[in-house]
């Protein structure tokens, strides 16, 4: 499966202007008894992930360890990559080129999509199998949107809802016929 793991606010922004994530930092621990797929649970699911070249820039920037441990991990980018952790590799191509990269990469285990632009084009390709979306008790009034862009109608079906310390989490498959 292609799958997405995202944090968005209540108004559909995935991160705020200029790139903002603080608001992502709910201001308590999450809990760990909890029916919610953590991020660390959601990586061991995966075997490889496609990242564009906008989140890696922000997720390095950050100046934290590399977030995604051994996955190997293809970034969506025309340009270098310089100081990339060894697992990271620049990819190029269009949405269906990427995800197939991946999916070659994965050991057959799921792939992970990352970044608003990426999620976008997959869903718009019929790429994106599910979306595992955690929403934030905030509004940001702007910022980068997850949903913004599409251009065709997607059906989605949700799973139940996770409460997540004070976040709730979605997961949603996307449903391929429309009729």
């Amino acid at each position: 499966m292609i799958r997405a793991y995202l944090a968005c606010s209540l108004d559909g922004f995935i991160a705020g202007p200029d790139d903002e994530l603080a608001w992502l930092d709910p201001g308590e621990a999450p809990p760990t008894d909890t029916s919610a797929l953590t991020f660390e649970a959601f990586l061991g699911e995966v075997g490889a992930m496609v990242m564009g070249r906008r989140t890696y820039d922000v997720v390095t920037a950050m100046g934290h360890p590399w977030p995604y441990g051994e996955l190997p991990v293809l970034v969506a980018t025309h340009r270098p990559l310089e100081g990339a952790p060894a697992t990271v590799r620049a990819a190029s191509g269009d949405i269906d080129a990427l995800l197939d990269q991946a999916l070659a990469l994965s050991g057959g285990r799921d792939v992970y999509l990352d970044g608003g632009n990426l999620v976008r084009q997959g869903l718009e390709a019929g790429r994106v199998d599910e979306l595992v979306i955690t929403w934030m008790p905030i509004l940001l009034a702007g910022g980068v949107s997850l949903f913004d862009g599409l251009t065709q109608r997607q059906a989605l079906r949700f799973g139940e809802v996770q409460p997540y310390g004070p976040m709730r989490q979605v997961r949603a498959r996307v449903l391929r016929d429309l009729s």
